[in-house]
């Protein structure tokens, strides 16, 4: 399906600027409900756009926001494009191009297909000048139908996978890795090599594991321990040890066109919740999560 068969030039906007968020979605909720039927129109609709987001960011650093609205009873999938000269600010984000989308509740599959093909555009500097600098929805759609982009049926590993990577490098000392872990938030990192071939992946638990002595592995409860002394060891260890030391290397990984009901059938068979995703090179490209699938397929949020 190309993209542009989705466009209606009479719902795209091209505006100056737009007073708040507020107006432009007022303004956009009006065009689609005057050129499409849906069962919930009007103030009951633009209450389900600023109710969602609120709920969830819609924004990216590319410059394009994507609200998403499933309508009850809906049986297709339609937006509304708004190009802003002046940028709009969204929670310190500053955004330009704003796509209201509105579908069914059984179209996950299309709509984040969708996203994916609207974040390609807005990654295209050269054809994001173009389409700000059309005049008019009808030069808007001509643009984009010219470069014939596709939305894919399928989803894969490689359309939800988060691709802004925090990663580690064998040589990191445990200090420097901890203080990665708690500034991302995260429990688990792949660990690179400097041409960013992926070695392994080292985890909260990785780092724990250094401050429990070997004997105290050997038994099957510690609960009799009150004092805080075993791991003492890891503050004396790790300005020496390093993450190198102490991934895991053989871990299991996804490739990018690895289809989702194969990642979450691995996730449910095993323990893990986070996979490093590694092309045919052996290049990291990505990671992907138990609640990035929750988040983009579940709740219809890409990020």
């Amino acid at each position: 399906m190309l993209l542009a068969s989705l466009l209606n030039p009479k719902t795209i906007l091209h505006l100056p600027k737009a007073e708040s968020k507020e107006s432009l979605y007022r303004e956009m909720v009006d065009l689609i409900c005057k050129k499409h039927q849906l069962s919930t129109c009007g103030d009951e609709l633009y209450k389900m756009v600023m109710e969602r987001e609120t709920q969830m960011p819609t924004a990216y650093k590319t410059g394009i926001a994507i609200p998403h609205i499933r309508v009850e009873g809906f049986k297709d999938t339609v937006l509304s494009m708004a190009f802003l000269e002046e940028p709009l600010d969204y929670s310190g984000t500053p955004i330009n191009w704003v796509c209201l989308v509105f579908s069914d509740k059984s179209s996950s599959n299309l709509y984040l297909n969708l996203v994916a093909a609207l974040l390609k555009i807005s990654k295209d500097q050269e054809m994001m000048q173009a389409l700000l600098e059309a005049h008019g929805g009808a030069q808007t759609v001509h643009i984009i139908k010219k470069e014939e982009i596709r939305i894919k049926q399928d989803i894969t590993v490689a359309d939800i996978m988060v691709t802004d990577i925090v990663s580690a490098k064998p040589g990191d000392l445990l200090s420097h890795f901890s203080e990665t872990l708690g500034k991302y938030s995260h429990s688990c990192l792949p660990v690179v090599d400097e041409s960013g071939k992926f070695l392994g992946e080292a985890s909260i638990l990785n780092l724990l594991k250094v401050g429990v002595p070997d004997y105290l592995m050997m038994l099957d409860n510690l609960s009799f321990l009150r004092a805080y002394e075993p791991l003492e060891k890891l503050f004396e260890m790790e300005d020496k040890i390093t993450v190198g030391e102490i991934m895991d290397q053989d871990c299991p990984t996804l490739r990018p066109d690895a289809s989702i009901p194969e990642v979450v059938f691995e996730m449910i068979q095993g323990p893990k919740r986070f996979f490093s995703v590694v092309d045919k090179d052996g290049i990291l490209v990505g990671v992907v999560t138990a609640m990035d699938i929750m988040m983009q397929i579940f709740m219809g949020v890409v990020k």
